[in-house]
C-alpha cells in the first residue's frame, strides 16, 4: 500500500502522531497471544506511532489464561528493531486516589516493561508515555479533585516518570470534561465522537472537542464506530442507511480538532481498510452534512443500547454472577433485528442457555456506576428476560 499515514499534532505535547492510532483494548477479545502479537506487529509495520492501552484491558482467552494488552504491547515493541523516533504509548488506570494511582502506574510500567526517568525506554526503544485518568465521571472526578491525584500526576511528570498527563471520559459527563480541560493539568483527552453521536462535538451545548483544541489539548478520538459490539447491528442497519465503516472513519478525520482516531481493529485486514479510507481525499463539507443527515435517521434508535464496550467489567463483577453485558448485547441486537423484521430465534436460544439470567437480577444497582453510558441495567435485564425467555 503506497503512502505513509498522515500525521497531526497532539496538542501541547508537540508530538506528531499518526492520524490512525491503534486501540489495543480489543486484544482481550482475541483467541490467542499469537493473534494479538500479529495485529500489533502489523500496525507498527504500517507506520503507526501511537498505541493506546490500559491497565484494565485484559481478558480470559482460555480457562485460566489471561491476556493483558499492556503485556502484549510491551513484548512486541521489545522484539522489534528500534524506530528512528520515540513511540507514543498511552495507558490508563482507574486511579482516583493516590494509593490507586501509585499501584496502577507501577503495575503498568512493570507490565509494559518501561524503564528510566525523563528518557523512557521500552527495551532499546525510546517511548513517550501518556498516562490517562481512566473514565472520568461525576463521582470519579469529585474523588480525583479531593484526593490529591492531580498534584501527584504533575509531580510524576516533573520527575520524568511519565511524559504527559491525560484523561478519558464519556458522553454523559460533559460538565466534568469541561472542568478537567479548564484545570490546566491535562495535555491529552480521549473522548468519544462519531457520526451517530456528536454530543461532545458540534451537537452539544458547547463543542467540547473544539474547546479542548483551543486549549491546545491533544484529542484522541475513541468510539469512532460507536462501540465494540455494534458490528452485528450495523449489518442489519446497512440495508437501510448508506453509511459504511470507511464513511464513519472519514467523518471523524474530517473534524480538525481531532489529532488521531483510535482504531480498535482485531485483524490486519481491518486496519488495512481503515488506512485506505484515511488516505482518501478529505471529506467535503457537503458530503459531511449529507452523512450527518443520514445518520440522524437512526441515531435515536441507539439510545439506551448496550455497545459492549466492556468498561463495566474492568473493575466490577456482578455479585450474583449474572453475565449482564452478554444479556444486554443480546437484547440490543434483538431490538434492532425486530425493528427490521429479522428472525431473532437464535438470540433467544442463546439467552435461554444463560444461568443465572436477567430474571435473577435483584436490582441492587451496584453495576450502574460502572456503565459509561449510564444505562439502567436492572431495568434492561428485566426487559430482556421478558422477550428473550420465550421459546
Amino acid at each position: 500500500m503506497d503512502g505513509k499515514i498522515k500525521r497531526r499534532r497532539l496538542g501541547r505535547t508537540e508530538l506528531m502522531v499518526t492520524e490512525l492510532s491503534f486501540g489495543a483494548m480489543n486484544l482481550r477479545l482475541l483467541k490467542s497471544f499469537d493473534e494479538a502479537r500479529t495485529i500489533v506487529n502489523h500496525v507498527l509495520d504500517q507506520g503507526v506511532n501511537l498505541i493506546d492501552t490500559a491497565r484494565a484491558y485484559k481478558g480470559e482467552i482460555a480457562t485460566g489464561v489471561i491476556l493483558e494488552s499492556e503485556q502484549v504491547v510491551g513484548e512486541v515493541v521489545r522484539s522489534r528493531p528500534c524506530l528512528d523516533e520515540p513511540l507514543v504509548l498511552v495507558t490508563k488506570g482507574h486511579a482516583y486516589t493516590i494509593p490507586a494511582l501509585e499501584q496502577d502506574l507501577a503495575e503498568s510500567l512493570k507490565t509494559l516493561g518501561i524503564s528510566g526517568r525523563g528518557t523512557l525506554k521500552l527495551g532499546p526503544q525510546e517511548v513517550r508515555l501518556i498516562y490517562l485518568v481512566h473514565g472520568i465521571s461525576q463521582e470519579r472526578w469529585a474523588t480525583v479533585k479531593a484526593s490529591g491525584v492531580l498534584d501527584r500526576l504533575q509531580e510524576l511528570k516533573r520527575d520524568g516518570v511519565i511524559s504527559h498527563i491525560g484523561f478519558s471520559s464519556h458522553y454523559p459527563f460533559a460538565a466534568q470534561i469541561k472542568e478537567a480541560i479548564d484545570s490546566g493539568v491535562f495535555d491529552v483527552a480521549e473522548l468519544p465522537y462519531n457520526i451517530f453521536n456528536r454530543s461532545l462535538g458540534e451537537d452539544g451545548p458547547l463543542d467540547l472537542l473544539a474547546y479542548a483544541h483551543r486549549q491546545d489539548i491533544g484529542l484522541i478520538n475513541m468510539k469512532a464506530f460507536n462501540g465494540n459490539g455494534m458490528v452485528p447491528i450495523y449489518q442489519v442497519m446497512r440495508e437501510h442507511i448508506p453509511i459504511d465503516y470507511p464513511a464513519m472513519l472519514r467523518f471523524c478525520l474530517s473534524n480538525p480538532a481531532i489529532a488521531t482516531v483510535d482504531a480498535g481493529v482485531r485483524v490486519p485486514a481491518e486496519f488495512d481498510l481503515d488506512r485506505q479510507a484515511a488516505q482518501a481525499e478529505p471529506l467535503p463539507a457537503a458530503e459531511r452534512e449529507a452523512l450527518k443527515a443520514e445518520a440522524d435517521k437512526i441515531a435515536g434508535l441507539m439510545k439506551n443500547v448496550c455497545r459492549e464496550c466492556m468498561h463495566c467489567q474492568e473493575k466490577f463483577s456482578c455479585p450474583h454472577q449474572i453475565d449482564f453485558p452478554r444479556i444486554l448485547s443480546l437484547y440490543a441486537r434483538y431490538r434492532f433485528m425486530t425493528r427490521q423484521g429479522k428472525d431473532t430465534a437464535d438470540l433467544a436460544r442463546q439467552y435461554r442457555l444463560l444461568v443465572p439470567n436477567g430474571d435473577d437480577c435483584v436490582a441492587c444497582g451496584e453495576c450502574m456506576p460502572w456503565c459509561e453510558y449510564r444505562l439502567d441495567i436492572p431495568m434492561l435485564l428485566k426487559e430482556a428476560h421478558q422477550v428473550l425467555s420465550k421459546p
